[in-house]
């Protein structure tokens, strides 16, 4: 198990944040990026959710930030050989932060 940087978890924990905002719209994309097995899946997964973010950013009033995915490939860079780790981390809080948004919707 890798002991991450307090900076390098920050980077995932907004990446969680804009893959659980994208997830709110385009929910398979969530499970397409668990479903990656391959660093080089992944990282194909995560331009998908850019892109998809600047689809959002153009439907709605207000558009969403994807520097933190460009953050995130590189920390994928430097564990390319423990990427799952990575995927786990960012799947963890893009999946709070989708329940949060739908939670906030609900009340």
């Amino acid at each position: 198990m890798i002991k991450f940087e307090p900076d390098e978890l920050e980077v995932m924990k907004k990446s969680g944040q804009v893959i659980g905002h994208v997830g709110n719209n385009y929910i398979s994309e969530i499970y397409q990026l668990d479903r990656t097995r391959t660093v080089e899946d992944f990282e194909k997964q995560i331009k998908n959710i850019a892109l998809r973010a600047i689809s959002i950013g153009k439907k709605e009033e207000e558009s969403v930030y994807t520097k933190p995915l460009a953050d995130l490939m590189e920390v994928i860079n430097k564990y390319k050989d423990n990427h799952d780790e990575i995927k786990d981390v960012v799947l963890v809080y893009a999946t709070y932060y989708l329940g949060a948004i739908k939670y906030s919707k609900s009340q």
